[in-house]
């Protein structure tokens, strides 16, 4: 772990921030939306923009890159696919080695096409910057029958589950997505850093169970909460509500990119420090 010294007086815990890593969805932009409305609120794009002028901010997210640069251009570099494919600036690194399992990716997107019955049930890919389909994520939020839309998705999963391939599960939450291989974001993270020479000041924000990795390699963990968010699956070090992240972010620009416990809408995660 990256947690500076002196972390464990949560109270009172201050640090400057030199690179803001984010997670995209349920962090920085609506949760519960269809892919074609999703985008960052303008208040807190607005403050990422100022504060892409100080320092990097970098995208680790489950979206691929066609999604996800043109809707955060204030950022500096995105891990896109969960760390499967990165770019920095302008230059894209070469992904991970997982071209023996893109047979078996093609297969399971077929079968989960030609399963789909309710109109609602979401077949979504995420595409590498070459064209192809290296993932996908089934999504039934939009589903008039929830029931029968389980049924669908769940019949999906075992099918995957069937060819060895990668599910990753979001506790309470209508969608999952299916990899070739397992993703890491606290690998991804750790890439960033050695990329762009960061030994301290990582402050990374996300909503979910997939985050915590990247949570347990970041300096400061933050993560974002909604009502029905399991608090207790995260091991992030601090909480604040979606609604206030652009609040958040407001203060942190004001004072200088200076992290503080104290921020009024900071909650600290007792039951993690409980476990340090």
């Amino acid at each position: 772990m990256h947690k500076p010294s002196g972390f464990d007086k949560p109270d009172s815990f201050r640090m400057t921030v030199k690179c803001l890593v984010l997670d995209y969805d349920g962090t920085i932009s609506p949760l519960n939306v269809s892919r074609t409305e999703s985008e960052v609120p303008e208040k807190t794009r607005s403050v990422l923009h100022q504060i892409s002028r100080l320092i990097p901010i970098v995208m680790v997210t489950t979206k691929d890159l066609s999604f996800v640069v043109p809707r955060t251009p204030f950022a500096h570099a995105w891990f896109a696919i969960g760390g499967l494919e990165t770019r920095i600036g302008e230059k894209i690194l070469k992904p991970r080695s997982f071209e023996h399992r893109l047979n078996d990716i093609s297969q399971a997107l077929d079968y989960a096409r030609s399963h789909v019955v309710d109109t609602g049930v979401k077949i979504e890919e995420k595409r590498d910057s070459r064209g192809r389909a290296v993932a996908f994520c089934v999504d039934w939020r939009q589903a008039k029958d929830v029931e029968k839309a389980n049924r669908e998705v769940n019949g999906m999963a075992v099918y995957c589950e069937a060819l060895s391939l990668e599910l990753v599960r979001y506790e309470g939450q209508p969608f999952y997505d299916v990899y070739p291989v397992l993703v890491d974001k606290g690998a991804a993270l750790e890439t960033l850093r050695k990329e762009l020479k960061l030994r301290h000041g990582v402050l990374f924000m996300g909503d979910s169970e997939i985050d915590n990795p990247a949570f347990e390699t970041s300096d400061i963990g933050l993560g974002v909460i909604r009502d029905e968010t399991p608090l207790q699956s995260l091991a992030c070090d601090y909480f604040v509500r979606f609604e206030d992240v652009a609040s958040l972010l407001s203060v942190l620009f004001a004072d200088h990119l200076m992290f503080s416990s104290d921020f009024p809408m900071i909650k600290v995660n007792y039951a993690r420090m409980r476990r340090l």
